[in-house]
C-alpha cells in the first residue's frame, strides 16, 4: 500500500510538472558568427517563431508578446505551423498576435505543413486560407510562399527566402523523400550570390540540401524538439516516427552555414511535451572577426 501511494504521488507530481512545462515557454538566445554576415547587418537580432499551433501564453498571448519585446528584435522570422489544420476556424489567435507584433516589427512568414494542407484544402472547398493570408498581408506581414525579399543597406544585401515544399516531403514513416537541387531551384530559384541569405524552411530533414543550395542561415521547426527530450540523447521521436531523429533541436552546422532548429511553441494531435518546454528563439547574427 505505501508503494501504491508513493507511486500515485509521483504520477500526480509528474502531471502537475508537465502542465507547468507545457504552459511556460523558455527563451533561448543564440549568437551566430559567420564571415558571410555583411557589415551592415552585423548585430542584427531576430525573433524566430515556429509551431505555435494556435497555442496561447496568457490572455491574448500577452506573455509571448512581452517576451518578444524583451528581446528587442529588428525583425520576426516565422518558419510555419502557426495554425493547426483541424482548427483553422481559430486562426484569429494568430491574426491577433501578428497584428499586435506588426505594429512594431517587420514580420516574414513562411508556410509549414499545416498552412500547406490548409491551402490545398482551400483550393477546392473554401477560400478561408486565402482570406487568412490576405488579412496578414493587410497588416504588413510579408508572406513568403516560395518567394524571397531582399533588404539593402548601402551596398550590403540580406535575402530572406520562404520555402514551401509540396506535402509529399512531409511523409510519415520511412525515410524522407529525396529532395533534389532541381526541385529546390524550381521552388525558390537560385540564391542571390551577392547576399547573405536566410532560408525559412519548415522541415529540417533537408539541411544538407539547403546548404548546397547556398543558404547561410536556415530556420526550421516541425519536429517539436522530438516531443520528449532525454538527457544526452535528445529528442525521442519525429513526426515521421523516426526514433532519436538526427535533427531534433538546436544548432547544426555545415561549412559556413548554420541551421537553427526550434523546439516550437505548441502542440497538436498529442498535446504533450515531456522535458521539452516550448521555445522562443532570439538570435543575433554577427560578422565573424578574422584574427590577425
Amino acid at each position: 500500500m505505501p508503494f501504491v501511494i508513493a507511486l500515485l504521488v509521483l504520477v500526480i507530481c509528474f502531471v502537475i510538472y508537465e502542465i507547468f512545462e507545457n504552459k511556460n515557454l523558455v527563451v533561448t538566445n543564440y549568437q551566430i558568427q559567420q564571415d558571410t554576415v555583411p557589415k551592415a547587418f552585423h548585430d542584427m537580432r531576430f525573433i524566430c517563431l515556429t509551431d505555435l499551433h494556435l497555442n496561447r501564453y496568457g490572455k491574448n498571448n500577452e506573455k509571448l508578446i512581452q517576451k518578444i519585446h524583451e528581446c528587442n528584435p529588428d525583425a520576426i522570422l516565422i518558419a510555419g505551423d502557426m495554425v493547426t489544420i483541424h482548427q483553422t476556424h481559430r486562426c484569429q489567435i494568430v491574426i491577433d498576435l501578428l497584428e499586435k507584433l506588426a505594429e512594431k516589427y517587420v514580420i516574414y512568414y513562411a508556410s509549414g505543413n499545416h498552412e500547406l494542407r490548409w491551402a490545398n484544402k482551400a483550393s477546392f472547398e473554401d477560400n478561408s486560407f486565402i482570406e487568412y493570408k490576405e488579412k496578414l498581408e493587410s497588416l504588413g506581414v510579408i508572406y513568403l510562399d516560395n518567394a524571397d525579399i531582399t533588404v539593402k543597406h548601402g551596398e550590403d544585401l540580406l535575402q530572406i527566402v520562404g520555402l514551401n515544399l509540396s506535402i509529399d516531403y512531409y511523409n510519415k514513416g520511412g525515410k524522407p523523400k529525396p529532395l533534389s537541387q532541381k526541385v529546390l531551384t524550381e521552388c525558390i530559384h537560385q540564391k542571390n550570390s551577392a547576399a547573405y541569405t536566410i532560408l525559412l524552411a519548415h522541415v529540417p530533414d533537408y539541411f544538407e540540401q539547403y546548404v548546397d543550395w547556398g543558404a547561410d542561415f536556415i530556420l526550421s521547426g516541425h519536429n517539436h524538439g522530438g516531443i520528449m527530450r532525454l538527457w544526452k540523447l535528445g529528442g525521442v521521436i519525429s513526426p515521421r516516427y523516426e526514433i532519436f531523429p538526427k535533427y531534433d533541436a538546436g544548432v547544426f552546422k555545415k561549412g559556413h552555414s548554420v541551421m537553427l532548429l526550434s523546439r516550437g511553441l505548441g502542440t497538436h494531435t498529442i498535446p504533450i511535451r515531456i522535458f521539452n518546454r516550448p521555445e522562443l528563439i532570439c538570435v543575433q547574427i554577427k560578422q565573424k572577426q578574422t584574427r590577425r
